[in-house]
């Protein structure tokens, strides 16, 4: 809206001065031509910035909307891809389900599970988490505190993956996923899913 108000002080100091321009010509000027022409500037002065004011003002209320409704979209499409690397951290934890928001978990690293095929899915939703990321940040819809947490959650999946490939100690293994869940945390209660999900889950009125 600040941006908006900037970009308006021009048109609206042609108005003034289309307004000042008639108010001139009728108070100062005898001859009928010369009334006229003023009058004439005075009228573009006051109808072309009204044309060009209104049609940013359009342009903007339907940017906004537009915008509201990609930033809901991506955000969705981020929590399916969120959901999904939880349920991966599921099987290698060992844990039945995982609620959200989640609650205090304490790993065992004796019992992870650190099967390949879960890493694979894991790696393939954090590529995918990451292409997301890349796409958002050029066209700004997502929020930066937004942006922020999910950038952290990429960066401790990395750490996860590494610690795999190259040292697998357990310990820090979990230590990693800990975090990791803590931040998804952070995300579902930055961005309200639990009112979300129960906004769409709630059944009409009869």
């Amino acid at each position: 809206m600040g941006n908006l108000l900037l970009k308006s002080i021009p048109y609206v100091l042609s108005i003034a001065g289309g307004v000042f321009v008639f108010d001139f010509s009728q108070k100062y000027l005898q001859d009928p031509s010369w009334i006229d022409l003023m009058n004439n500037v005075a009228a573009s002065l006051l109808a072309i910035p009204l044309v060009f004011l209104f049609y940013d003002y359009s342009n903007y209320l339907v940017t906004r909307r537009m915008n509201k409704h990609n930033h809901a979209k991506l955000v969705n499409i981020l929590d399916d891809c969120l959901l999904k690397i939880l349920a991966q951290m599921k099987n290698i934890i060992g844990l039945k389900r995982i609620e959200v928001p989640m609650q205090d978990i304490n790993l065992n690293y004796k019992k992870l599970d650190l099967n390949p095929k879960y890493l694979r899915a894991i790696k393939n939703q954090l590529d995918n988490l990451e292409d997301i990321l890349y796409k958002s940040d050029k066209i700004s819809v997502l929020d930066p505190q937004h942006t922020q947490i999910l950038s952290f959650v990429a960066q401790e999946i990395n750490q996860i993956l590494n610690e795999c490939k190259y040292n697998n100690s357990m310990r820090e293994i979990a230590r990693y996923i800990e975090t990791t869940l803590s931040i998804i945390d952070d995300w579902f209660y930055a961005t309200g899913y639990a009112a979300r999900r129960k906004s769409h889950t709630k059944k009409p009125r009869e």
